[in-house]
């Protein structure tokens, strides 16, 4: 590793660990809420960046994740990373039974199937009363390591950065392993990559079944983050948030996948007055995005270097020649 690239790591590490003394106790709150969600964008960038299949249905994993985790530390008194790492696990064996129509549809055919999903399960979800709470939900407890309770925020603020850090690098470090190779080859040429061998089912199945263990921590976390979980929270809306937070962005980037959670973070703040017009201005800045970032807030700073090489090399206009009586 270069030293510029350890001194980048090192000024990120140091503002991290800062960020929470400099806000408020709702402060602290949304810095817990953007790292949960540029989990779920990191995820997205697996399944739709690196191995090129499209989901619209990932509320589903996010629903399965924090209810998994909710009902496990509720009804038999897990600890709380148990609950978590059971939600991954349950979403993982979900996002594997999902891989399925993959292997024989693709496109729209795909999202659509996904987005089948996500629907069943918040039905299911709702009309399992005894289990889930129904309509009037599930109260979750505070997170507790070693019989300390994490009351407030700031200090779970650091459990989940403990968490996503890692699978941020592991998904920084993926397209440089053979399985990120060999996904990436999937969706370059899926009949390129079967020439040389590679297992289309197989690979598209992890790579559907790590997305969702992925969605599964996030909704974990998320359901401990927020104290009570409703099946409305995990509707076809949030599904649309997720692929809109990706893709705006960069949905190529691990680093536009927390540009990504900072984003669909804050944009409620500040669109929040605005009521009923959101989901409105959300398409707008979809359409604006793909049509002039297509490669999300990830790809800006290039997009801005190009531009401005492509004017530096611009030849200055000849001077106009004068006129001679």
């Amino acid at each position: 590793m270069s030293g510029s690239r350890i001194a980048i790591y090192g000024v990120a590490a140091v503002v991290l660990l800062a960020l929470p003394f400099a806000g408020s106790h709702y402060e602290h709150f949304l810095l817990n809420t953007a790292l949960i969600y540029t989990l779920i964008a990191l995820s997205l960038v697996i399944l739709i960046g690196y191995a090129g299949q499209i989901s619209i249905g990932h509320a589903g994993f996010w629903a399965l994740g924090a209810f998994a985790s909710a009902i496990l530390v509720t009804k038999t008194g897990a600890p709380f990373f148990a609950g978590v790492l059971f939600g991954g696990v349950v979403a993982a064996a979900f996002g594997a039974l999902v891989a399925i129509p993959a292997l024989r549809v693709q496109g729209h055919y795909l999202a659509i199937a996904t987005l089948g999903f996500a629907l069943i399960v918040q039905q299911i979800l709702f009309e399992w009363e005894s289990l889930t709470g129904g309509r009037q939900g599930l109260f979750v407890p505070r997170p507790e390591l070693a019989g300390y309770e994490f009351n407030n925020d700031f200090g779970y603020y650091y459990v989940i950065l403990a968490i996503v850090v890692p699978f941020f690098l592991l998904t920084v470090r993926l397209p440089k392993t053979r399985f990120g190779r060999r996904l990436i080859a999937l969706k370059l040429s899926p009949l390129a990559a079967a020439s040389f061998g590679v297992n289309r089912a197989r690979y598209l199945t992890a790579a559907f079944t790590l997305s969702a263990f992925l969605t599964g921590i996030s909704g974990a976390l998320y359901a401990h983050l927020i104290g009570h979980l409703a099946t409305e929270t995990f509707s076809l809306v949030t599904s649309l948030s997720f692929l809109t937070m990706a893709v705006i962005g960069g949905i190529l980037s691990p680093i536009g996948a927390v540009l990504g959670g900072i984003y669909l973070t804050i944009a409620p703040e500040f669109l929040r007055e605005f009521k009923s017009a959101q989901m409105v201005l959300y398409g707008v800045l979809l359409v604006v995005f793909m049509r002039f970032l297509p490669h999300g807030l990830a790809s800006l700073p290039q997009r801005i270097a190009s531009i401005a090489r492509r004017r530096t090399s611009e030849p200055a206009a000849a001077p106009e020649s004068r006129r001679h009586d």
